[in-house]
């Protein structure tokens, strides 16, 4: 579907509610509170909602305080952002019934998303993150951007983009960024609430995720796993981690790079990155999960001593197809 359409839908919505997908970032909840706040401009009632909440790093984002756990309003339109239905996680468990009720559209920038699940979506793989979108849709809704706005959106493209140093920042994405500095997005503190102002416990334990980096195929596969009791022992929240894989993707011979996040007893969420010669949709598909070609993401539900194996026998086979390829 195209931007169009989306637009038409916002219009002819009376009461809205954008959805972030579980674990949210940056660009799922930007996304969803501009959604939000433009359906507000134009005489709308609207909420936020995110099943998972709000990490600590986001909690400063204009909006953030207005975030709901679970849906109150009687949508006639529900907006997924950032990817489809089924991953808004809590909000698509307990709230099935709400959501059928809804007209459901997505907007999303994930190569692995078809948009089957909505009546509407709009998917370009070609943006660096959803927030590049939702700016692009702004002018066409008639929403001038203010400081509040800007800020959400450049956060999105922030992380997305790790500040532009990632390869999925393209012109299109400067530009759109320069529009939102320009209406007085911060860019420098942006960057820092989500890569720095870590607190002494995240240290502790990104140390002990460093302590314990193993790599396979002399290098070629990097991989850390940070456990439950590793929160436990150095008093972390579950989204410290967040940033380490970037780091670790830094290691010079690595063309995947691996996390193991234990959630649960038997629930491992897999954070991938890869170089221009690995596919890493290609690896977290094979787990029901999806992203982009050089980031992606999935959930194993086993115990942490069967997922681990699990997913870097994958990450082999994708590293020989590669290979074969000539990549």
């Amino acid at each position: 579907m195209s931007r169009d359409a989306v637009v038409a839908a916002i219009r002819e919505a009376t009461r809205v509610t954008t959805l972030c997908h579980e674990n949210p970032d940056a660009d799922t909840l930007g996304a969803a509170l501009a959604v939000a706040a433009a359906a507000e401009r134009l005489g709308k009632q609207a909420e936020v909602v995110a099943g998972d909440g709000v990490p600590p790093f986001l909690a400063g984002l204009p909006g953030a305080d207005r975030v709901r756990r679970r849906p109150e309003l009687e949508p006639d339109l529900a907006v997924a952002l950032d990817g489809p239905p089924s991953r808004t996680g809590a909000v698509a468990r307990e709230s099935g019934e709400w959501l059928a009720r809804a007209r459901m559209i997505n907007i999303d920038h994930h190569v692995s998303n078809d948009g089957r699940e909505s009546r509407v979506a709009w998917v370009d793989p070609e943006a660096a993150a959803t927030c590049e979108m939702v700016a692009l849709l702004l002018p066409e809704l008639g929403i001038r951007l203010d400081r509040d706005l800007a800020t959400v959106l450049a956060a999105g493209i922030v992380q997305d983009t790790h500040t532009f140093s990632h390869p999925n920042a393209t012109p299109r994405t400067l530009r759109v960024m320069a529009d939102l500095v320009a209406a007085g997005a911060p860019l420098s503190a942006l960057h820092r609430s989500i890569y720095a102002d870590k607190p002494f416990s995240t240290m502790r334990l990104w140390g002990r995720m460093l302590n314990g980096v193993e790599q396979r195929r002399d290098g070629r596969i990097v991989y850390a796993v940070q456990t439950l009791v590793m929160l436990t022992e150095t008093g972390s929240e579950p989204t410290a981690t967040e940033g380490f894989i970037d780091l670790l993707a830094g290691t010079r011979t690595g063309d995947v790079t691996v996390l193991f996040k234990e959630a649960a007893a038997s629930q491992v969420r897999v954070s991938v990155r890869t170089t221009s010669r690995a596919d890493a949709v290609a690896i977290t598909s094979a787990f029901g999960g999806g992203g982009h070609s050089r980031a992606a993401g999935c959930t194993v539900d086993r115990p942490m001593g069967e997922a681990v194996p699990a997913v870097l026998h994958e990450c082999e086979d994708e590293l020989e197809r590669a290979d074969a390829r000539g990549r």
